[in-house]
């Protein structure tokens, strides 16, 4: 291979993969009633801990000010008790792949300060209406703490493939190129967040994503009719699926599929209906 190509390639991933986006769409945590963590002690010394759900709930008493009786409330945090919202079944580490929702919670998540603020989707009572449809659940954590949650999304990527193998009947090729296009996939992951006093919370997301990818790009090629050689300029569109991990903003991912030459003579294409294997490294600029 050329040191000129070699060298495009690493262009063309940086610089495409540098207005690499996304869109989201339904994020949502699964809340479970406690989480195991490890607390280190010491360099040597790792614990596990639990960090349990908590809700604060309010207590009214009377208090006499000035030979006046008058009423007080005091807020008094408890530990959330899921058989009280009607979960009563165990999530298990199987279930937490694929059935999210056994034994957790579905839920929106705002980190402020040293909580972690749970706002439930609407749990049905069984009668017709919703349970706590105003409670709003929360972690508290200590400094440097951490605790991740995990999610679900589905999500929309603009993406581009540089790097590409095609797989002809007789020959393999490995190209670059923009091969503009988008991924459309479920996501699952976590979001570790971290409480830091006074310097500000961080949060990290790790995630795979797997969808449907459908792109294009410009195709010219070079046949043989009759004794004359021909030469082709058309486009090509690309049809497949693939697999992205993303932490933060840093994306690797794989994707496969098939190309399709469009318009006249692209029959004639060697690659024409041909699988291909491609490599997508990404950075994230902005999401929206």
């Amino acid at each position: 291979m050329k040191l000129s190509k070699i060298i495009l390639s690493i262009f063309l991933t940086l610089f495409y993969f540098s207005s690499f986006s996304q869109d989201t769409y339904k994020k949502r945590y699964y809340i479970e009633e406690s989480i195991t963590y490890k607390n280190q002690t010491s360099k040597k010394e790792i614990i596990k801990k639990t960090l349990k759900l908590k809700v604060n709930d309010i207590k009214e008493r009377i208090v006499e000010v000035d030979g006046k009786e008058i009423k007080k409330y005091d807020t008094i945090p408890k530990d959330v008790k899921f058989s009280t919202l009607n979960i009563n079944e165990k999530s298990t580490e199987c279930s937490k792949i694929f059935n999210p929702k056994k034994g957790r919670l579905k839920a929106n998540i705002k980190f402020e300060k040293d909580k972690i603020y749970v706002n439930s989707w609407l749990i049905p009572d069984g009668n017709g209406s919703y349970l706590n449809r105003d409670k709003i659940y929360y972690y508290e954590l200590e400094n440097r703490q951490s605790l991740k949650i995990g999610f679900r999304q589905w999500t929309l990527n603009a993406l581009t493939v540089p790097l590409k193998v095609r797989f002809g009947k007789k020959k393999t090729e490995f190209t670059t190129g923009a091969n503009l296009g988008a991924m459309f996939g479920y996501t699952w992951g976590k979001t570790n967040f971290v409480y830091r006093d006074k310097i500000g919370n961080k949060q990290y997301d790790s995630k795979v994503t797997t969808g449907l990818f459908i792109g294009a790009d410009e195709l010219e090629f070079k046949y043989l009719e009759g004794t004359e050689d021909k030469t082709v300029k058309s486009a090509f569109i690309s049809i497949g699926s693939g697999v992205l991990y993303s932490y933060q903003k840093f994306t690797l991912g794989a994707t496969f599929g098939f190309d399709f030459g469009l318009g006249e003579n692209s029959s004639e294409w060697k690659f024409q209906g041909r699988p291909w294997l491609g490599a997508s490294l990404g950075y994230s600029l902005f999401t929206f």
